[in-house]
């Protein structure tokens, strides 16, 4: 089969290797209360696994780039998604934390290339068109699976066990790899035919830029990822049972469904990204500190979804803006290994923090600290981006 043409269809299918990431990543703290019960983790030891998930990408986001560039997005992208199912099914057969430790290094290794290479392929079939709603598209797959964690694997969890739904929620992984295998063909690209080490193809702006918009990356994504992970446990402490806590901070996943593209949408649509970012961030960062004193709660997780749509395209766009079509794969290589660091140490940070404190309010303080750092970091990318000169790129 010659694959998929319309950028649109390959958006789709893209999406859906988009949320398989997530629902691994969020399978820990949506399996907290039984992993707590009947593993005797922490709620230090849940934040440490939340976040070890992210920590090969450190190390492995430039290598990963490189082999991309060696291999090819497609085949890349699938030894990722292989990678990542074996440390899934890896951490459904023990009850080790040992053995779950180093489970969450595999899937995590291979949730690499799915980071790094999703929002680059993306890019090369969007950029000078609908650049921002296609990847806050993308990047509400995201949301979307952390979400469905939430929702679907405490009940899953309460009806067998913990293991049946990790196991289940790989299964996801599958069905995503044969489709993409089947369906998915690279959109060719300069990149593709360019000789000189990936990562020497960046000129210093470029590499500056992309941290910076890792960075940006990092803490909209983890601010998200604390205030759903923390969430729970907040709604429990008040007298929630657990599967009613995680079907309610799901919501935010939903309504999010519906405000990231929607925020993508109209920052192409104004060409004010800017304004979206800094309002969405301002006003999630405000519900973060009101949601644990204010009734009532669904209003708040409701807010939360919807004010943080603003953010996602226009923050996602921002490596389209500096990196030259050769110079892809390296820039987003460089912002994955920045968002990496954060999302391995963030939510260890929160997990540390609620058991320091012993506050269930505690962590989603934190986020909001996350959130309210988005306009200062767009406000050092902008100087940077003015006193360089670089352009958007097409």
């Amino acid at each position: 089969m010659a694959g998929l043409t319309n950028r649109w269809a390959v958006l789709g299918l893209v999406f859906l290797i988009g949320l398989t990431l997530p629902m691994q990543f969020q399978a820990v703290p949506a399996l907290a209360p039984f992993l707590i019960n009947e593993a005797g983790l922490s709620y230090t030891d849940i934040g440490v696994l939340t976040g070890l998930f992210m920590f090969p990408g450190i190390f492995l986001a430039a290598p990963g780039g490189v082999l991309a560039t060696r291999i090819g997005d497609k085949a890349a992208l699938l030894m990722g998604l292989a990678v990542m199912l074996c440390g899934a099914l890896l951490f459904a057969v023990t009850d080790s934390y040992a053995v779950m430790f180093i489970s969450r290094l595999l899937s995590g290794s291979g949730a690499v290339m799915i980071t790094i290479l999703l929002p680059k392929v993306v890019t090369d079939w969007f950029v000078g068109k609908e650049i921002a709603t296609a990847l806050a598209t993308v990047a509400s797959s995201f949301g979307l699976g952390v979400g469905l964690a939430m929702a679907v694997l405490p009940s899953l969890a309460e009806m067998s066990s913990w293991p049946v739904a990790m196991t289940l929620n790989a299964s996801v992984t599958v069905v995503a790899m044969a489709l993409f295998f089947v369906f998915f063909r690279p959109h060719k690209t300069p990149e593709d035919t360019f000789s000189r080490p990936a990562l020497l193809t960046l000129d210093k702006p470029e590499f500056v830029l992309s941290v910076l918009a890792g960075i940006g990356r990092t803490l909209f994504s983890t601010g998200y990822v604390v205030f759903m992970s923390f969430m729970p446990l907040l709604l429990i402490s008040q007298g929630m049972d657990v599967v009613e806590a995680g079907v309610l901070t799901s919501l935010a996943a939903v309504t999010s469904m519906i405000s990231v593209p929607l925020g993508g949408v109209l920052s192409d649509r104004t060409g004010k990204p800017n304004h979206f970012i800094i309002g969405g961030a301002v006003g999630t960062t405000i519900t973060c500190l009101l949601t644990p004193y204010f009734a009532p709660v669904l209003l708040w997780i409701l807010l939360f979804g919807i004010l943080r749509g603003g953010c996602t395209g226009g923050i996602m766009a921002l490596p389209s803006q500096v990196l030259r079509p050769e110079s892809r794969r390296a820039g987003f290589a460089i912002a994955a290994a920045v968002y990496f660091i954060g999302m391995a140490a963030f939510p260890a940070i929160a997990g540390y923090v609620l058991d320091a404190t012993a506050n269930t309010a505690a962590p989603l303080w934190f986020a909001g600290l996350l959130w309210i750092l988005i306009p200062v970091l767009l406000g050092a990318f902008k100087i940077l981006q003015r006193k360089w000169g670089v352009q958007p790129q097409i």
